[in-house]
Parts: C-alpha cells; sequence; structure tokens
C-alpha cells in the first residue's frame, strides 16, 4: 500500500503541473502579468516546496 507521503507528494506534482501550464497558455495569451506570476510561483511551490516538505518530514 502506498503512504500517505507518497499520494501526497504524487498529487502536489499533478496540481504543480497543471497550474504551470496554465501560466504557460496565460503568458503566450497575453493574460495579466500578475496572474501568469501568480500561476508561475504557485507551480514552483507544488512541485519544489511540498515535496521536499512533505519529505523531510516523513524522514526520508
Amino acid at each position: 500500500m502506498v503512504g500517505t507521503p507518497v499520494i501526497v507528494t504524487i498529487v502536489s506534482v499533478c496540481v504543480g503541473f497543471v497550474i504551470f501550464m496554465l501560466g504557460a497558455s496565460g503568458a503566450r495569451g497575453k493574460w495579466d502579468r500578475r496572474l501568469v506570476i501568480a500561476l508561475f510561483v504557485g507551480a514552483v511551490v507544488c512541485l519544489t516546496v511540498v515535496p521536499v516538505s512533505v519529505a523531510l518530514s516523513a524522514g526520508v
């Protein structure tokens, strides 16, 4: 069975990828600059900060 930290990491990476793709399409679609930057910051948090903090709290 897969543990909770693994599930949280997988979900976070998937959400981060979706947010990153939204930011990329927003940059190409000339969306508001602050929104695009916020999407990219959210993607970085989901792709790096959450998995690292989960790994550190799980003792990996």
